[in-house]
Order: structure tokens, then sequence, then C-alpha cells
């Protein structure tokens, strides 16, 4: 899919795919060099057959000569199946050596009339008959692109599971080093561990916090998605488009930030490579990126949220995740209880309603101020114009969407869990996740005085004890992820030995 000079932008990739009703072939073609498929994976050494996307082109009567019917998808021949030669009109180079991943030989390819039968066009979404016509259920090429890569939302789906397991991985390094490693102490009394220490476990009770919320968002979003793949519901399809983009962009940036904490949270012995956090962040790295750039992808959540908006104001049905928005734009966007905005005791700041409120209202009030914003510029800068004088804003809204949809999830797992303790142990959890993301936006509940001075106060202090808290069963919640040794393969984090096992990396 990826061409040189188009990657995010599908619909503008140069490739071209011309029927031949004489033979009837395709022939692919790439028209110059900003068109080379770039960074396709196992194609520089390994790869026998490429799904290619291109311009599907078909020959016309009139002066244009051929008309173009929009990017769709063909299996294209790449190499000899006895000689593992390229074929010919193929040209194949590797795209050289990668921040991390190095085991996926990612390569680039040139066309030149390369021929392939009609049939090998992937034509669930549209198709050509022998005499060169062509027939799709759906009307229009957008329609057809978007039904298209609709597909791509498996790999979301799994983009944003695999990042909690590097997360997982990540907190538990860092955590068990931190319960192992001791630095200075009261005069006279052995030292003490250094997550026994407030900046520590500010560093790293939230990240733990935040890696429980995303581990329950993550299975959610897999559940609705097989579900999708058996009922095909039109609805959950839209629902799962915009769910998994959103979770993909979020849980990434969010992991690929957390690496460095954690490599930094280990001091010296994080920088080792043998304790695997430069690994794990290069390699993770481009998370970010590939199934979509995270920008993008956090903008098809703003502007999912914004059609769902207009459609409210038209009596139409808003999707299950989206549904908190029907009473939102009356309830949330209400002028501010002056009573509420100052109750500061432990018992309502930990209430699942008021977290999840405060949530909502943001996501509510950042929905309705963009659509105004964006009604307003509209009128002198045009629609793209006015998108881009407002994205900074969209995305804020797509995220501040995404953090209530996680933690309504966390919530939700919280009150399912069987085992009392063990629920005990997710609501502190919960509670953490939630006050500290309410604490890292405390600028916006002030500006629009949903929290009092005094209730912000509040917040802050019972969030740091809450990690405090959360330090004190931290060994268990990472125990709780069960991963062997094996999996996390960092001596620092041994469960027996770290110190022995360490040495011994180094020829001791």
């Amino acid at each position: 899919m990826t061409e040189l000079h188009h990657g995010s932008n599908v619909q503008g990739i140069q490739t071209v795919a011309t029927f031949d009703p004489i033979t009837d072939e395709f022939t692919i073609n790439t028209p110059n060099d900003g068109a080379i498929k770039w960074w396709i994976g196992n194609a520089a050494v390994h790869g026998k057959f490429a799904s290619v996307f291109a311009k599907l082109m078909l020959p016309t009567h009139d002066a244009k000569g051929v008309s173009d019917m929009g990017v769709h998808a063909f299996i294209v021949p790449l190499r000899d199946f006895k000689t593992h030669q390229a074929l010919p009109g193929i040209e194949i180079h590797d795209c050289g050596h990668k921040v991390g991943l190095n085991g996926v030989d990612n390569g680039a390819l040139r066309f030149t009339s390369v021929r392939i039968p009609r049939d090998n066009l992937l034509n669930r979404f549209g198709d050509v008959t022998r005499d060169g016509k062509y027939t799709s259920n759906l009307p229009t090429i957008n329609k057809r692109f978007a039904a298209t890569l609709g597909e791509l939302v498996g790999g979301r789906v799994g983009l944003g599971y695999s990042s909690v397991g590097v997360l997982k991985i990540a907190s538990t390094i860092a955590i068990r080093y931190s319960l192992l490693r001791q630095q200075f102490g009261p005069p006279k009394q052995p030292e003490i561990s250094i997550l026994d220490y407030q900046s520590q476990q500010h560093k790293l009770m939230p990240m733990l916090a935040t890696t429980y919320a995303f581990h329950f968002a993550t299975v959610n979003l897999v559940e609705i998605y097989s579900q999708m793949k058996m009922t095909h519901d039109e609805q959950l399809v839209g629902e799962v488009h915009a769910l998994s983009a959103g979770i993909k962009a979020y849980v990434t940036s969010y992991t690929a930030k957390s690496l460095s904490v954690c490599r930094e949270a280990c001091g010296g012995h994080g920088y080792a490579a043998v304790n695997r956090f430069g690994t794990l962040r290069n390699d993770h790295d481009i998370f970010q990126t590939f199934e979509g750039d995270n920008t993008v992808l956090l903008q098809q959540v703003a502007a999912d949220l914004l059609k769902q908006y207009k459609e409210k104001f038209q009596g139409g049905t808003l999707s299950v995740t989206w549904n908190y928005l029907r009473e939102s734009m009356n309830t949330y966007l209400s002028q501010p209880n002056p009573v509420t905005s100052r109750w500061e005791g432990v018992e309502h700041l930990r209430d699942p309603k008021f977290q999840l409120d405060a949530f909502r209202y943001r996501t509510s009030r950042l929905l309705q101020s963009a659509a105004v914003r964006l009604r307003k510029h509209s009128k002198t800068l045009g629609g793209f114009g006015a998108w881009n004088r407002c994205l900074n804003h969209l995305l804020t809204l797509a995220e501040s969407h995404i953090e209530s949809v996680i933690l309504e999830k966390f919530i939700e797992a919280v009150e399912k869990c069987p085992d009392a303790s063990s629920r005990a142990a997710l609501k502190l959890v919960c509670d953490l996740y939630a006050l500290h993301r309410i604490w890292n936006d405390i600028g916006t509940y002030r500006n629009v005085d949903y929290v009092a001075p005094n209730k912000a106060k509040a917040i802050h202090k019972l969030t740091d004890h809450l990690s405090f808290q959360v330090r004190n069963i931290a060994k268990e919640l990472v125990d709780a992820f069960d991963l062997p040794d094996h999996v996390t393969r960092a001596p620092i984090a041994m469960q027996s030995e770290a110190y022995a096992q360490y040495t011994q990396q180094v020829g001791f």
C-alpha cells in the first residue's frame, strides 16, 4: 500500500493497474519514483506474492482514454518459485537498516508493465467483467475506498493489544527492579527500596494503573471486534472502526513515552541493552506509525464524534460506545453545580460516577466547542482550512473520548470482579488511574469551575496517597500479568537472584 510519496493519504497513491480487454489482464505500472512501493513487509528477501494497492484504470472511448475507478487491491506474484529470482518487470530492493524490528525484511518494489490475470483483482467491493465493465454494490469511489480500508481494523485491534503487552513487560521490569534496588535511608538504618520514594511512585504507580486500564479496554475491543466479524452488524462496524483507531493511537503513544520513563526509573542499569528497554523502545516505536499514523487515526475519531454530534441533533441513533453523548449535550453542558464542584471528601472523589462524569464532561465540552469553531471558521477558510485551524483541538477531543471509554471499561471490570479482595485491589488501581488523569488536566476543569481550588488540591493529595497504597501491592499487581522470566528476559527483573543473573551476563 505505502509508496515513497504517499503513506497516510492512500487515495493519493500513483501505482496504476490498467485493464487490457484483449488479453483479459491488468498491467501494473510504477509511473515515477514517488510511486515505488515502500516499507513492504517481507518483500526484500522472502516474499513470493504481494497484495498491491493501485488505481484501477478502465479503457474508455472518450478523449481521456481511461477512467479511474479508484484504489483497488491486486495479487501480484513477485518471485519465481524455483529460482526465487524476481519475475520480469519487478525490481526489488531492501529498505535498509531500521531503528527497530530488523528481523522484518521491509522492501521497495517497482513494477514495469507487469501483467496479471483479471482474476487477481480482489473483488469483494468492485469487479471488472470480461468485456471491461465495472460492477460494484457500492455507488461511489469514496464508499468503495472506505470499505476496502475498513479491513485494516483487525491490524489496529492487534496493535493496541500488543502495545499493552509491551507496556506490561516494561512496567514489570521497572517495578521489580525498583522493589529490589535499595539506595539511601534514615541515619544508621538500612537503605530503603527506591520504590519507597514518592518520586519513584509518582513515575511508576499511575503507569501501572494505566496498564491495567489499557488491559481491560483492549480486551473489550477484541471482544466487540469478534462480534463484528461474526454478525457484520453495520452499526458495530462503524463503532469498531472508530474505537480501534482511537485505542491504537492512544495506547501506542502512551506506551512509547512510558518506555523512556521506565528506562530512566531504572537508572544506569536501565541503560544496559541486556535489560531490554532499548530494544523494546526501538521495536515498539513504529507501532505509532504503521496501520495508520496516530495523528491521522485520532482525526478519524474526532470526525466520527462530530458525525455522531450532528446525528444527535437530527434524531439519529448513536452507536453504543457513544451513547453518553446523548445525555451529555444536556446534562454535562449545563453550568457546573457550585456545591459539588467544592466537594472534596475521599468517598466522593473515589465514586466511579464522579470520575466518569468528569471525563465525559470534558469530552462533551470539547465536542460542542469544536463544532462551534469549525462552523465559524468554515465560513472564511472552507472545510479543509477550518479543520486545520482547529486540528489541535480535535486531537484533544479524540484523546478525551478514548480516555472516557477506557475508564468506563475499567469501572465495568471492577464491578464484575467476583473475588472481593481482588475487586478492592482493582478499585484502588482504577481510582488512581481516574484521579491521575483528572489531575493531569486539572487546568481544563478549573477554567470552567467544574473543580474548585480546594477540590483540585484534594484530588492531588489523594492521587499521591493512592500511589502510595498501590505501591504496597505493586509486586502482586505485576505478578498478576503472569509474565515468566523467559518473556521479560531482563536480568534486573528476575524474580530470584537478579543481581547474580546480571553479573553473569557480563562474564563474572
